[in-house]
C-alpha cells in the first residue's frame, strides 16, 4: 500500500496502519537522528519521539512527501534535543552486522573500510551543524535539494551552498 493510501485510511480511523508507516520509515529516521546527533542510544528515543509527534498530528498531514515530512519532524526533535543541553556532538555510525563481528573475524579489507568510514564520520562531525545536516539529508537520506530546502526552511541555493561548503571542508580535512 502506498503512503497516500495509508494516510488516507489512517485519517479515516484505521489507526493500526500507523505501525506500517513506523516499520517502513523507522530505520531512516533513526539513522538520520543518529548521524545528526551522534548519540546512538539517544537516537532511539528521538526516533520514537518523531513517530509520537507524527501520530499526534497525522490528521493535519496533507499527502505530500511522507519521508520528507517525517525527516522534518525528526529534525525538529533533534533541534529540541540540542536546545536542552546537548552541546558536544560525537558522531558515531550505527553499527552494522559486519562491525559487530570481532576484529579476529574481519579481513584486512573490512578493517580498512571501517577505519576509512570512521575517519569520514569524524570529519563530518567537525562541520557546522547546518552543513552536516545538509550533507546527511542529501547523501545519506537521498533527499533532493528542494526537499532539503523545505525541511530546513531555507532556499535551494542556500542548501547548494551548504553542500558545497561542507564538501570543501570535508575534502580539506581529509587531505590534511
Amino acid at each position: 500500500m502506498d503512503d497516500r493510501t495509508l494516510i488516507y485510511k489512517i485519517q479515516r480511523g484505521e489507526k493500526e496502519l500507523l505501525n506500517e508507516i513506523a516499520e517502513k520509515y523507522y530505520d531512516d529516521i533513526y539513522r538520520f537522528c543518529c548521524y545528526l546527533t551522534g548519540e546512538r542510544w539517544d537516537s532511539y528515543d528521538l526516533a520514537q519521539e518523531t513517530f509520537l509527534r507524527f501520530i499526534q498530528y497525522v490528521d493535519h498531514y496533507r499527502y505530500r512527501n511522507l519521508k520528507g515530512y517525517l525527516l522534518t519532524i525528526a529534525r525538529n526533535v533533534c533541534m529540541d534535543y540540542f536546545r536542552h543541553g546537548k552541546d558536544e556532538v560525537l558522531l558515531e555510525e550505527p553499527l552494522g552486522e559486519q562491525e559487530r563481528r570481532s576484529a579476529k573475524e574481519a579481513s584486512q579489507d573490512e578493517i580498512s573500510a571501517l577505519v576509512e568510514r570512521q575517519f569520514f564520520l569524524g570529519e563530518l562531525q567537525k562541520l557546522p551543524q547546518i552543513q552536516r545536516e545538509a550533507l546527511i539529508l542529501y547523501y545519506y537520506s537521498g533527499m533532493k535539494i528542494r526537499e532539503i530546502a523545505a525541511i530546513t526552511g531555507v532556499s535551494g541555493s542556500t542548501v547548494k551552498s551548504r553542500l558545497r561548503q561542507g564538501m570543501e571542508k570535508m575534502k580539506k580535512g581529509m587531505e590534511e
